[in-house]
């Protein structure tokens, strides 16, 4: 039964995955490595944990949640009683198999070694240790407050004793996950997205269209709550860009983005520098006006087929069901319908025809259909 949490890592997501766990009534160890970067962490917590009593929110007073939090700089012998374990430091392979050596001799033989890697193979991770059936992928969104999907990654030697206690534990903080039954780069959400985010490069690259047309598609005919390239501008170009380039060295085969590259190259980021494919003044986030006729200038299959077509090998090769990609597109991505509606919306010639399209295009065999 787990009653004891560790989170390492007091950034956004580990910071964000402590509050939901002590808003849950579990005890939290917060470790990172400097009080400096605790101490601000635990602001932000209270600052949440104030918003969501405001509200109503919230059950207990902020006093009692933030009782429930302890911080500890570094690591230490006094971990003997956690249950799981949750990683939320930056997204470098060697650093996260470091710390996973280290947890493995701190921790209970039978604590969970949770990753919230958004990107890396959690099979990858848990070379790093020797009881490799405790470790498992449980990838939080942002904010982990708000957002309620986790994707829980089975790795190539993680046992079902361990996936049923994380579903259950995901569960208990009134998240709702979903399985990702194998280690594939990007899980889920992600492979729907790069699909979608690159094919849309890949038609701006090869002069079909420009970026403002297919940002005008995803709103106007898609129904997206935002466009591609103001999504990409949004969480970062550059996060884009390493996240595409690391299932790509792992795998995923897709039209490898050279604009996200020069972009991040050039420090145009997006919204945190000023400056993505849209200008963004003071550096706060400023939904682009699109005039609404920019839409008819592309077919939207053309966005959304490779999306559809990734969903049915998913289902095909048993990484996940039809129900949890559906949940995760909804819950991950705010799509306002599942991404099978889409296919059974505009029909399977017409998906069937778009990938032809895409693939004579593009000159890639990635858009045959499934």
């Amino acid at each position: 039964m787990i009653r004891n949490v560790l989170v390492v890592g007091a950034g956004t997501m580990g910071h964000g995955i402590a509050e939901v766990s002590a808003i849950a009534g579990y005890n939290v160890y917060l470790s990172d490595v400097s009080k400096d970067i605790l101490n601000n962490a635990i602001q932000k917590v209270k600052w949440s944990l104030d918003k969501l009593y405001e509200k109503g929110n919230l059950k207990e007073s902020v006093k009692d949640v933030l009782g429930r939090i302890k911080t500890i700089e570094g690591l230490s012998n006094e971990l003997r009683e956690i249950d799981i374990s949750i990683e939320a430091i930056p997204e470098k392979l060697d650093l996260k198999r470091q710390l996973f050596s280290k947890l493995e001799e701190l921790l209970p033989n039978n604590a969970i070694l949770a990753t919230n890697t958004s990107s890396l193979p959690i099979t990858e991770i848990a070379s790093a240790v020797k009881m490799q059936e405790r470790v498992v992928g449980t990838h939080f969104f942002n904010p982990p407050v708000l957002m309620q999907l986790v994707e829980i990654i089975r790795g190539s030697k993680t046992s079902d004793d361990t996936i049923k206690q994380t579903y259950e534990f995901i569960k208990s903080l009134r998240k709702i996950p979903i399985m990702v039954n194998k280690d594939v780069p990007g899980f889920v959400v992600n492979r729907i997205l790069l699909r979608i985010i690159t094919t849309a490069c890949m038609l701006v690259e090869k002069g079909i269209c420009e970026y403002t047309a297919i940002d005008a598609v995803a709103r106007y005919k898609l129904g997206f709550p935002m466009g591609i390239f103001e999504l990409v501008d949004y969480t970062g170009v550059d996060v884009n860009y390493y996240v595409s380039s690391a299932m790509m060295e792992r795998g995923f085969k897709a039209y490898p983005c050279k604009t996200l590259e020069e972009m991040t190259k050039k420090g145009d980021l997006g919204v945190k520098s000023g400056k993505g494919f849209y200008t963004y003044p003071s550096n706060k986030y400023v939904k682009p006006n699109l005039p609404p006729q920019l839409a008819e200038k592309i077919n939207p299959l053309y966005i959304i087929a490779p999306a559809i077509s990734e969903a049915n090998w998913m289902v095909k090769n048993g990484i996940a069901s039809k129900e949890d990609i559906d949940l995760g597109v909804r819950l991950g991505l705010s799509f306002p319908k599942d991404i099978f509606d889409y296919e059974r919306e505009f029909g399977r010639e017409s998906v069937t025809k778009a990938l032809g399209d895409l693939r004579r295009i593009s000159g890639m065999e990635e858009y045959l259909p499934e």
